[in-house]
């Protein structure tokens, strides 16, 4: 069976009228079985591309290396310093 999965996430920011989107996106696989004990709703069954552990098992910091919140807020970021905000 098929076990690949995408998240992608979605921030807007709407300043003095204009709507700018960041999104990121994660690819990866549903886990045979949850693992770990972290996160949250499908961190124990999420398995990143290019990992061998769930979001569930990932520390803090290195799940909000390769999820899609943490690259959509990163983008949302670098637009921001970019932008002199």
């Amino acid at each position: 069976a098929d076990r690949s999965a995408v998240f992608r996430c979605a921030v807007a920011l709407c300043l003095g009228g204009e709507v700018r989107v960041f999104v990121g996106e994660t690819r990866g696989r549903i886990a045979e079985e949850p693992r770990g004990s972290g996160g949250f709703g499908y961190d124990p069954i999420f398995i990143p591309e290019g990992s061998s552990l769930t979001y569930a098992e990932m520390g803090e910091e290195a799940k909000n290396a390769v999820s899609h919140r943490g690259r959509a807020f990163a983008a949302l970021a670098r637009w921001l310093i970019s932008s002199n905000f």
